[in-house]
């Protein structure tokens, strides 16, 4: 089964593709199809372990999850823009990476939630306690997640790999992007302040843009429309440069 699917119902000239946090699925997502123009596809990982999949083993490896998606996206050459949020930004990043390699680049790299991956340093992977306390902390923990046990259970394999691949990452050196890069953050997010926004600069000869926006990490599902719009335009934008 594919790892990509569109969430939009019309057939559009450009892609927008959202990659999010861990353990996080399509439904991150569900509502930005009406805040986008009908002219944007946009396209989601529907990854093995989380929602309509959830019972399927995960992706454990960073780089099969990396080549799996820039494989799947390099079939199509309409101009695309990737969004990718916490964990998502990573795997945004390294995808925009491989396809600047085969000559194939993103129109725009968005990352959100994320300092900029030579800055981070080497942690070990997380116990499943430390997992449900940080989901807690940064907002992204279910509000049925403390009542039902059996969710836990269901849940935790996908967020293992996910934690895991994300507290794994070791950047590598490589050639710089030429796309554009948008780095988001929410102002109040305890772990990414504005300089660790400005360093994805160090990365790409195509220009960086950062923005704080107000609350947390997960500032994206509190302001749905106004940060769908956003991306987008950046995205669209982009290609009119």
């Amino acid at each position: 089964m594919p790892w990509l699917r569109r969430l939009t119902g019309t057939s559009g000239t450009s892609r927008l593709v959202c990659v999010p946090h861990a353990g996080g699925g399509p439904s991150t997502f569900a509502d930005w199809v009406g805040a986008l123009p009908e002219r944007v596809e946009l396209w989601v990982p529907d990854l093995p372990a989380r929602e309509r999949r959830m019972l399927e083993d995960p992706v454990t490896d960073f780089d099969l999850l990396v080549r799996g998606l820039a494989d799947e996206l390099g079939g199509d050459d309409r101009p695309t823009s990737l969004f990718g949020h916490s964990f998502g930004a990573l795997v945004a990043f390294e995808v925009a990476r491989l396809l600047h390699e085969r000559s194939t680049p993103v129109r725009c790299l968005v990352v959100s939630g994320m300092a900029a991956p030579q800055t981070l340093p080497a942690r070990p992977a997380p116990t499943d306690e430390e997992i449900l306390r940080d989901l807690r902390v940064n907002g992204s923990a279910p509000p049925e997640l403390d009542q039902l046990p059996e969710l836990v259970e269901l849940v935790l394999p996908g967020l293992r790999a996910d934690y895991s691949m994300a507290l794994g990452y070791r950047y590598r050196e490589g050639p710089r992007l030429s796309s554009a890069v948008v780095a988001l953050s929410g102002a109040e997010d305890a772990e990414v302040d504005g300089a660790d926004l400005a360093r994805w600069a160090e990365l790409t000869d195509g220009g960086v843009e950062t923005r704080l926006w107000d609350d947390g990490h997960m500032y994206l599902l509190d302001q749905v429309e106004d940060v769908a719009r956003f991306v987008a335009d950046r995205h669209l934008g982009a290609g009119a440069r």
